[in-house]
C-alpha cells in the first residue's frame, strides 16, 4: 500500500486503500451509513431552517440599515445645499429614499410573523425611525436653512444622536437575528459532535481491520488537511502572514491550498478597504473641524497619503479668476503639474469622472506627463452644483503585480477616490463658505479695506502685545475734506469713486503689520504696530501728499482736487486702550480741520519731524506717483507742489 503519494489524486489513493477492507466493514458501514443519513438529514434541516428563516431577515435588516444611512447622507446634503436646483434635486432623492425605506420596513414587518421578541425589537426601531423623520423635517425647514448657525446646530448636534438611536435599534434587531441563527448552528454543531462520538465508537471496533487504511489517511490525508485547517484558523484570527502548505501540489490538497491563498489575499484587501472606510468616516468629522483652507488641505494630504499608499495624488483648486487650477494639496510625491487649465483635463471638459487605463477608447489628459502610468483618474470636486477643484490620482504599478492585478487594484483605488471626493466636496464648500462669511464680516464692501469690527478686534490684540513687549503703536485717523460737496455737486457715485481711490492709496501705502480700515463714511483709520509717532507722522504726510496728487476722472471730466486732514496719536502716550487713543487722534484731526485742512497734526506732546525730511519724503512720493501716472492714462497725474508742513499742537 502506497503511503506517500502527494502528486497522485487523493480519490484514487483512498479508493485503492479501502478496497482491501471494504467487505469486512460493509456491515458496520451499513449501520454507520444509516446513522449518517439520519444525522446529515438533521443537519440539512437545520441549515435549511437557517437559510429559510434567519439569513433572509439578517440580509433584509442589513439592506435596511444601508438604505437608512444613504437617506441620512442625502438629508444632510439637502440641508447644506444653498442653491435651489441642487437642493431640489437632493430633496427629490431624499423622498425616494424615504419611500424605499418605508417599503422595506413594511416588507420586513410581514416576515416577522409571531416572533414576539423580534416584533418588539423592530417596533422600537420603527418608533425611533419616526422620531428621526421628524428631526429630518426640522433639518430641511427653510427657516433653519436660512440661519446658518441653527442649521449647523441641527445637523451637527441634534440630528446625530437621533440617527444613532435608529442605527442602534436596527443593530439590536440584527443581533437578535444573529443570536437565533447562532443558536440553530450551535444545536446543529452539538448533533454533529454526537455523531462524531458514535463514529469514533464504531471505528474503535474496526481499528485492527482498517489499521493500514488509517495510517494512510493520517499520513496523506488527515495531516495535510489539519495543516491547511490550522492555516485557515490562523488566517481567520487575523494572522494573514501565515504560511499555506501544499500550494505546489497538483492534487486536491494543492487546489485547496491555492484557493486558501486567494482567500487570504482577498481578506488582506478587504481589511484594507474596511480600514479605509473607517478612516473615511473619521475623516469627514476631522475635515469639518478645519479652521482654514491651508489646514484643511494639510489634513487632506496626510489622510489620503495613508489611504492610498501606492498612489500619487494631488488636489487642484480653482483660482479666484476661475481660469486656472492650482495645486492645493499633494501626497506620496510632488506633482509635476503645479497648475492646469480647465481644458487640459478630460474630466473637467466632459463634466464627470474620467478613469484612464480601463476603456477601449481613451485619451490622455494634457496635464498628465508621459512618464505617468496609464492608470490614473481625474475626479471633479463639486460643491453646491459648482466645480471647485479636481482630485487627481495616479496608480504606481508595482513590479510583482500582474497587469490584471494592477487593473483590479487601480479600480479599487478609483472607487476609494470617488468616496473621498464626496467628503472633500462638502468640507471644501463649508470652509469656503465660512471664510467667505468671515471676510464679508471684516471687509468694507466699497473700498476693500478692513471695517470697524476688524479694527476693534485687531487693535485690541496689537495693544495687548505692545503692553507686553513695551513697543509703541501709532494710530492715524484721516477724514476727506469737504466730502459732502462731492456727493452734493456730483452725486453719490462720485463720492464712492473718491472713497475707492483713497482706499486704494491706503492699501498700497500700508502693508505688512499695518492695518488700514474704513471707520465709516469718509473717515479712515490706520493702526501701525512697532511704529513711533515721529515715523507715523512722516508716513501720514506721504499719504496726505499722495491723496492731494490724485486726479480722478469721472464721467466726461475730472473731479475737484481731493485732500485729507490727518491726526496722529500713539500708545502709550495718548492712552492705554483703543477708544482713548482714537479720541486723542480725532482731537488732532479736528485741529487740522480748524487750521485750514489738508494737513497732518500730532497729538499733544508729540515731536515734530524735521521739515526738510518731511518735504524730501513727500516729494519722493509725488515723483513715484507721477511715474506711475505716465504709464496709466486713467491713473493719477500729480502736479508737484510743496506739501504742507507737519504741525503739532
Amino acid at each position: 500500500m502506497a503511503l506517500n503519494l502527494p502528486q497522485i489524486s487523493l480519490s484514487v489513493s483512498i479508493k485503492n486503500s479501502l478496497l482491501t477492507s471494504v467487505f469486512l466493514l460493509l456491515a458496520i458501514l451499513g449501520g454507520v451509513s444509516v446513522m449518517a443519513t439520519m444525522r446529515l438529514s438533521a443537519l440539512q434541516d437545520a441549515v435549511e431552517a437557517i437559510n429559510r428563516d434567519r439569513l433572509p431577515k439578517i440580509h433584509a435588516l442589513g439592506d435596511l440599515n444601508v438604505s437608512i444611512a444613504h437617506a441620512h447622507l442625502v438629508a444632510i446634503r439637502a440641508a447644506l445645499s444653498t442653491a435651489p436646483e441642487p437642493r431640489a434635486e437632493a430633496e427629490g432623492e431624499l423622498k425616494r429614499r424615504i419611500v424605499e425605506v418605508q417599503a422595506k420596513i413594511a416588507s420586513f414587518r410581514e416576515t416577522i410573523g409571531s416572533d414576539a421578541p423580534m416584533k418588539m425589537a423592530f417596533d422600537q426601531f420603527v418608533h425611533k425611525w419616526d422620531l428621526y423623520l421628524k428631526q429630518q423635517a426640522v433639518m430641511l425647514e427653510p427657516e433653519v436653512g436660512a440661519n446658518r448657525e441653527r442649521l449647523e446646530h441641527v445637523v451637527n448636534v441634534q440630528a446625530p444622536p437621533i440617527f444613532q438611536a435608529v442605527v442602534d435599534a436596527i443593530g439590536h434587531s440584527l443581533k437578535l437575528a444573529d443570536h437565533r441563527a447562532d443558536s440553530a448552528i450551535e444545536s446543529a454543531t452539538l448533533d454533529a459532535q454526537l455523531f462524531r462520538i458514535v463514529l469514533w465508537s464504531v471505528n474503535g471496533v474496526s481499528v485492527l481491520i482498517g489499521l493500514a487504511t488509517l495510517l494512510f489517511v493520517i499520513h496523506d490525508v488527515s495531516m495535510p488537511i489539519f495543516r491547511i485547517t490550522r492555516s485557515m484558523e490562523a488566517i481567520a484570527k487575523g494572522e494573514l502572514q501565515t504560511e499555506i502548505p501544499y500550494a505546489d501540489h497538483t492534487n486536491e490538497l494543492g487546489l485547496m491550498a491555492r484557493a486558501l491563498a486567494v482567500f487570504r489575499k482577498s481578506l488582506v484587501e478587504n481589511e484594507r478597504l474596511n480600514a479605509a472606510t473607517r478612516t473615511l468616516s473619521e475623516l469627514s468629522e476631522w475635515l469639518q473641524s478645519a479652521k482654514s483652507e491651508p489646514e484643511l488641505y494639510q489634513m487632506i494630504s496626510t489622510v489620503l497619503g495613508g489611504l492610498m499608499p501606492e498612489c500619487t495624488g494631488a488636489l487642484y483648486i480653482y483660482a479666484d479668476s476661475r481660469d486656472v487650477l492650482e495645486v492645493a494639496a499633494e501626497w506620496n510625491g510632488t506633482s509635476t503639474t503645479r497648475s492646469l487649465h480647465p481644458d487640459d483635463c478630460w474630466s473637467l471638459r466632459r463634466g464627470h469622472v474620467y478613469i484612464h487605463g480601463t476603456n477601449e477608447v481613451e485619451f490622455r489628459c494634457d496635464h498628465v506627463h508621459g512618464d505617468v502610468d496609464e492608470n490614473y483618474c481625474c475626479i471633479p470636486i463639486l460643491a453646491h452644483g459648482e466645480t471647485v477643484g479636481l482630485l487627481h490620482v495616479e496608480y504606481n504599478h508595482q513590479g510583482e503585480e500582474t497587469e490584471a492585478e494592477a487593473k483590479a487594484r487601480f479600480a479599487d483605488r478609483a472607487r476609494l477616490g470617488l468616496a473621498c471626493a464626496e467628503h472633500l466636496s462638502i468640507a471644501i464648500a463649508n470652509i469656503k463658505l465660512r471664510e467667505g462669511l468671515r471676510d464679508q464680516s471684516l471687509r468694507d464692501a466699497l473700498t476693500g479695506l478692513n471695517n470697524r469690527r476688524c479694527l476693534i478686534e485687531t487693535a485690541r490684540r496689537q495693544l495687548l502685545r505692545a503692553s507686553r513687549s513695551r513697543t509703541p503703536v501709532s494710530i492715524v485717523t484721516l477724514d476727506i475734506d469737504h466730502f459732502k460737496s462731492f456727493n452734493d455737486n456730483h452725486g453719490h457715485e462720485a463720492g464712492d469713486t473718491v472713497l475707492r481711490h483713497v482706499g486704494e492709496i491706503l492699501k498700497t501705502g500700508f502693508s505688512g503689520d499695518d492695518l488700514p480700515c474704513r471707520l465709516g463714511g469718509e473717515e479712515f483709520v490706520v493702526v501701525m504696530p512697532n511704529c513711533g509717532i515721529e515715523e507715523a507722522a512722516l508716513r501720514a504726510e506721504e499719504l496726505r501728499a499722495r491723496v492731494e496728487a490724485l486726479n480722478i476722472s469721472y464721467g466726461d471730466g475730472m473731479l475737484p482736487r481731493v485732500t485729507v486732514s490727518v491726526g496722529v496719536a500713539a500708545y502709550p502716550e495718548a492712552g492705554m486702550d483703543l477708544t482713548e487713543i482714537l479720541r486723542v487722534a480725532d482731537g488732532a484731526l479736528y485741529r487740522a480741520k480748524q487750521k485750514g485742512r489738508n494737513r497732518v497734526e500730532l497729538a499733544s506732546g508729540g515731536m515734530v519731524p524735521p521739515i526738510d525730511e518731511v518735504t524730501d519724503r513727500a516729494v519722493a512720493a509725488l515723483d513715484a506717483i507721477v511715474a506711475r501716472a505716465e504709464t496709466r492714462p486713467i491713473a493719477t497725474s500729480p502736479s508737484p507742489s510743496t506739501p504742507s508742513a507737519v504741525r503739532s499742537n
